[in-house]
């Protein structure tokens, strides 16, 4: 058992250390933006200076009342509204961006809020692990200690799609905070239980 505890620790902490490192990396030294920008900066600028859900929606409705009025207007003249024109001709082309940055905000709440509630299951499945591993069954114990560190390392893996908004960030401090207590805990278990303790060599 010994030497599956060790590799489970080191491949865990392999996991979490270079998690930790991205997420540090992407929060505070990862450039952000493009040359490109500039062309649609005004709109950029909107979108990643909202500070709130409702600022987005604010701007989307004024921006969703201007596109459904041109649709209205085209329509009254015969000509329909293509795809083409929705994605390269403005209004329609703020109104997908702005819609695109409020179901990404939506998204990355949810994250949030999904990696709060399961990192506390991973906690509570690392307290009940620690107590059968000393007071009943080391098995067991250590498959409710792989749970939990299955959790912790599931729910704070790298965000691949970002965005410019504040929630992305509010997402990233999230996942970095988890990571670093994890990592934390990985090392207290270690130490708990000796997972790493050297055998004395026999004379």
């Amino acid at each position: 058992m010994n030497a599956l505890q060790k590799t489970l620790a080191i491949v865990a902490l392999l996991i979490l250390v270079t998690q930790t490192v991205r997420h540090t990396y992407i929060l505070w030294l990862e450039p952000r933006g493009s040359v490109l920008d500039k062309y649609d900066q005004p709109l950029k600028d909107q979108i990643s200076s909202a500070a709130s859900l409702d600022d987005l929606l604010r701007s989307y409705d004024r921006v969703r009342k201007e596109a459904d009025l041109s649709k209205q207007e085209a329509a009254k003249a015969g000509k329909e509204v293509t795809y083409r024109d929705e994605t390269q001709l403005e209004p329609y082309k703020s109104e997908q961006a702005l819609r695109s940055a409020i179901t990404d905000w939506e998204n990355k709440s949810k994250e949030i809020h999904g990696i709060r509630f399961y990192w506390s299951i991973g906690l509570g499945f690392l307290v009940l692990g620690l107590l059968m591993y000393k007071k009943w069954n080391r098995w067991f114990g250590l498959t409710l200690l792989i749970a939990a560190f299955a959790e912790f390392i599931y729910w704070t893996s790298p965000t691949f799609f970002g965005g410019g908004i504040r929630e992305f960030n509010r997402l990233l401090v999230n996942k970095l905070v988890f990571s670093i207590v994890s990592l934390a805990l990985l090392s207290a278990v270690i130490r708990f239980l000796d997972i790493f303790a050297e055998k004395p060599k026999q004379a």
